[in-house]
């Protein structure tokens, strides 16, 4: 038999990846085999399913959170009386009841929302590859900008890489320029440089529609020199430092390394240049409708809108009922609207300090799908990208709509430190409700993992970084602390990681296991 190998289908925004899914399942059916669709939670829009049920009519059913328990149900039971022969869900759809499973599609493949964070962890891709592989079926990655593991794979020839360069009907890819705030200064609250308020301008007397878009985590602020944009870095771990409000301290949280904010710029030696930052949508739209007063101006994002309310905002953009959108990540998933033509990124730099060594790759996906957003009607759409590190890799490769010239950067400062795609993590978590006893407990195992490396060759590989408070120290209560294990072989790594977990801690104390971990919070 063919040596099982996944597909990995690595087309640009907008080149018609959802039309070769419809086909390829059409032939499963065709078959007499059944398919199962995963995509993620937020692209799974009223919208797609209406694509899908076009296509293949009551055979689709469909497995979302938002569902109440008994439709749920109700279609989990189709599935499995065979009624219903293809799922599309989010990603708990994987255990989909399907017999005779002929293809999974996994959309978006990159995206961080597949990972199940809560409970039993697992990643809902690496699940799909792993039940199509034992149900004899074929397995189809999708991205227009795939996970670095992934395109790794289809390198060292593990998945077959399948690519789609150009968009169907010959509309080009936006022109995307890069505006450097170092020169162009934004003006206070809205973040807008001269170049973005005048393009706002034109394309409102054009009559056409804009997109502002904010990539704000919950670390609002970030620490960087106005002058040089110089943002600061840990020098053990090369990934962002945090700025802690209360200590005006940054801190690295995966080492545990710190330093005080300095007045001057270490890289420019420029005085008073160090800039405390805080951005969030709500003063950015109010700052937005006070400088164009006759535009509707609407927001998005996870504080005014969930489910539901997502859609109504979306269709009122839909039916030109708003002229600038400002939004966080929402913005930039499959939504198609022909009226936008415009889109700006108000500060590309907030997404490459997150304190997570993946924040440079999450950066280009989101630039990327961001900058294939804009005119996907009959005209062309331009792209304006703000941000005071003009010449980092995420953001050129981005704008040149080049993924391969990202994948080369990025592969290569991820060796340097054994990052995946070039080793495994597993990242230990420790939490409680008393701060002693967790951090007490970090110690220990720590203490425990360290001597074990030194005394057995069979774990010499195994780098054991911290333990560190995270980057959410307290959360809902608790305290939590992280150990992280690093290294090339994951045997190793799990040598270790089972001692730890064996390990007897404080009965109010829990000690769990993130293999892979997609995040670093």
């Amino acid at each position: 038999p063919r040596k099982f190998t996944p597909f990995l289908l690595h087309g640009v925004p907008g080149s018609g990846k959802t039309e070769v899914y419809l086909r390829v399942i059409a032939e499963t059916l065709a078959a007499g085999r059944t398919a199962l669709v995963l995509v993620p939670e937020i692209s799974l829009t009223p919208q797609l399913a209406a694509r899908f049920r076009a296509r293949f009519g009551d055979r689709v059913a469909i497995l979302h959170s938002g569902m109440s328990d008994q439709t749920r149900l109700g279609e989990w039971s189709r599935l499995h009386r065979g009624d219903a022969t293809i799922a599309v869900g989010a990603r708990s759809a994987v255990f989909a009841p399907l017999a005779k499973l002929g293809v999974i599609v996994v959309d978006e493949e990159h995206d961080g929302s597949f990972k199940q964070e809560e409970g039993v962890k697992y990643h809902a891709r690496d699940v799909a590859v792993m039940r199509a592989l034992r149900a004899g079926a074929v397995c189809v990655l999708g991205s227009a900008t795939p996970s670095l593991e992934s395109f790794a794979h289809s390198e060292q020839g593990n998945y077959r890489r399948l690519e789609l360069t150009k968009r169907p009907t010959a509309r080009p890819m936006p022109h995307v320029d890069i505006i450097d705030l170092r020169m162009y200064i934004p003006d206070g609250e809205a973040m807008l440089s001269a170049p973005l308020r005048t393009a706002i301008g034109e394309t409102l007397a054009a009559g056409d529609q804009s997109i502002l878009f904010l990539n704000r985590r919950g670390f609002a602020t970030f620490v960087l020199c106005k002058a040089c944009g110089h943002a600061f870095r840990c020098p053990h771990c090369s990934v962002s430092l945090t700025y802690h409000r209360h200590s005006d301290r940054l801190s690295c949280h995966y080492c545990g390394f710190t330093q005080r904010v300095p007045e001057n710029c270490p890289k420019c030696k420029t005085a008073g240049s160090i800039e405390r930052k805080g951005l969030g949508t709500e003063k950015v739209a109010e700052a937005v409708a006070a400088a164009f007063p006759t535009a509707r101006v609407a927001r998005l994002d996870r504080d005014v809108a969930s489910g539901a309310k997502v859609e109504v905002v979306l269709s009122r953009v839909g039916r030109r009922e708003v002229d600038i959108l400002v939004g966080t990540q929402m913005v930039t998933k499959g939504h198609d609207f022909p009226g936008v033509t415009l889109v700006g990124v108000l500060c590309a730099d907030t997404g490459l300090d997150l304190p997570d060594f993946r924040a440079s790759e999450r950066t280009f996906q989101l630039l990327a799908q961001v900058a294939g957003r804009a005119g996907r009607g009959d005209r062309v759409g331009r792209v304006l990208i703000q941000t005071y590190r003009p010449e980092t890799p995420a953001v050129v490769a981005a704008a040149a709509h080049d993924y391969l010239q990202f994948f080369v950067a990025e592969s290569a400062a991820r060796a340097e430190h054994a990052y995946p795609p070039h080793g495994r993590l597993i990242a230990v978590r420790i939490d409680g409700p008393d701060e002693h006893e967790v951090a007490g407990a970090a110690k220990l195992l720590a203490g425990l993992a360290e001597d074990m490396v030194r005394q057995r060759p069979d774990v010499s590989g195994v780098e054991v970084l911290g333990p560190v408070p995270a980057p959410l120290e307290r959360l809902r209560g608790r305290t939590r602390w992280q150990i992280w294990l690093r290294g090339p072989d994951r045997h190793a790594l799990r040598r270790v990681a089972r001692m730890v977990q064996g390990t007897e801690v404080a009965s109010s104390v829990r000690v769990g296991l993130d293999v892979d971990p997609m995040s670093a919070l």
